[in-house]
């Protein structure tokens, strides 16, 4: 398989039927960046919403605007040099969730046994990006971004326990006071 990938700014990854799951530090990233005191805001201003995420425990995620299409409310068009549509991350880099600051790289992260495996999907299936570039190297990515990968795995590994026994007590911890410093 090809893993050659660059970023060509299409946005198409930041549109459509994509659901972009958020862990408690990407919360955090995301209300620090807008200015807001606490999570709850993201709710309230309709920028995230609970939904069934991996291993069926309900997780946020980023709502996207459907109107007039669907698309990521920190997703920014312009144009580019040559007057081509181009869409940006208003996230990026600092505040951006985890699971977008990796793509191509995906994470599978096996709730039983604690093991995760990374491999390569293209953002979007009809990606422009994929195939050029230089080869996506995985393994750097993991370094760079490796304290906070171990503890969203931890993190999620907890959360897997605790909604065995307390489904309705999941959304209450990713609800918190983001004037508090928060390390990953």
């Amino acid at each position: 398989m090809d893993n050659k990938f660059t970023c060509t700014l299409c946005g198409e990854c930041c549109s459509g039927s994509m659901k972009v799951f958020l862990n408690p530090y990407d919360l955090y990233k995301m209300g620090r960046y807008l200015k807001l005191s606490h999570t709850e805001e993201l709710l309230e201003r309709k920028l995230i919403t609970w939904d069934q995420g991996q291993n069926g425990i309900t997780l946020p995620r980023i709502l996207f605007k459907t109107y007039p299409f669907s698309f990521c409310p920190f997703l920014i068009n312009d144009f580019n040099e040559e007057d081509g549509l181009r869409g940006r991350c208003s996230l990026h880099p600092d505040h951006k969730p985890l699971v977008c600051y990796l793509a191509p790289i995906t994470r599978e992260l096996d709730l039983e046994s604690g093991e995760d495996s990374f491999g390569f999907v293209p953002p979007h299936p009809d990606c422009p990006g994929c195939g050029k570039g230089e080869d996506v190297d995985t393994e750097m990515v993991r370094q760079e971004r490796k304290d906070e990968l171990e503890k969203e795995k931890l993190y999620y590994l907890r959360l897997s326990r605790l909604s065995r026994e307390f489904p309705e007590e999941i959304p209450s911890l990713f609800l918190f006071d983001l004037t508090i410093p928060y390390s990953p």
